[in-house]
């Protein structure tokens, strides 16, 4: 199985260097990877169209791109630069921070799994949550190495893979698990011209805030992503979401309706 593995957090990130060796060492398994150069958090699906992107062989079959994840993806997929490669699947992360809900829509690492599945090939996201400050992908790693075939499997025609877990080193086990809603509380602040000269100039920055999150309309709690890798199970055990969601959007049924 050749396997593409990139993330949104950058060639040097820990969680895809945790990933790629624990991929590495599963019997059948050939790894290849194609990563942003530095990092690319929420940037959801950006594609760079009007400028050249740079490549760089870092060690055989690792590549860094000064694009973004789909961008990864894309050429990674549909070009010369792994001498015609087929791909089996690709694989994202694992990211330093959950995509869990709404996050999905603005993920760098869910968006370049999203890009897979559009070209037809199996796409799977990884990101683990740290509560603590401390992280640890090794878990998330090993979990994904024993279950690639299974993760694969699920990625059936216009579905891709996302996949939850707490920063730990083991998991009791994995949960299928619905999309949650998540409300960011986003602010953008203005503020005029600092040097005061330029009455019609002005500079803006993004203000971020806690972030609230429920389960989805007429989905139980205990089934939603966020809940399912935050709260423990019963026996004080913590476990992986598995999320499959649609590639291709999809429109409300107004067969009904008139206009």
């Amino acid at each position: 199985m050749n396997i593409l593995l990139t993330n949104d957090d950058g060639i040097d990130g820990e969680g895809l260097l945790a990933l790629a060796d624990a991929l590495s060492r599963v019997e059948g398994i050939s790894v290849f990877v194609m990563a942003p150069d530095s990092n690319r958090s929420a940037v959801s699906s950006l594609l760079t169209m009007t400028k050249p992107m740079k490549f760089v062989r870092r060690r055989e079959n690792w590549f860094s791109c000064s694009g973004s994840p789909v961008d990864c993806v894309i050429a990674g997929l549909r070009s010369s630069i792994f001498d015609g490669v087929k791909f089996d699947a690709v694989v994202s992360g694992i990211n330093k921070g959950a995509n869990l809900g709404t996050d999905v829509v603005y993920s760098g690492t869910c968006a370049a799994a999203r890009q897979a599945t559009l070209y037809g090939i199996p796409g799977i996201a990884l990101s683990v949550e740290s509560y603590d400050g401390n992280w640890d992908f090794s878990g998330m790693a090993r979990f994904c190495a024993e279950n690639v075939s299974r993760l694969v499997s699920l990625c059936t025609g216009e579905l891709f893979v996302s996949v939850n877990g707490r920063s730990s080193d083991k998991y009791s086990g994995a949960v299928f698990s619905s999309l949650s809603v998540r409300d960011y509380k986003d602010q953008f602040r203005i503020l005029a011209d600092p040097a005061g000269k330029n009455p019609d100039l002005f500079y803006g920055f993004f203000v971020g805030s806690e972030i609230s999150t429920a389960a989805r309309s007429g989905a139980s709690r205990d089934s939603a992503d966020f809940f399912v890798t935050k709260e423990p199970a019963d026996d004080g055990s913590f476990r992986v979401s598995v999320t499959r969601i649609f590639a291709e959007p999809s429109a409300a049924d107004d067969s009904s309706l008139g206009f």
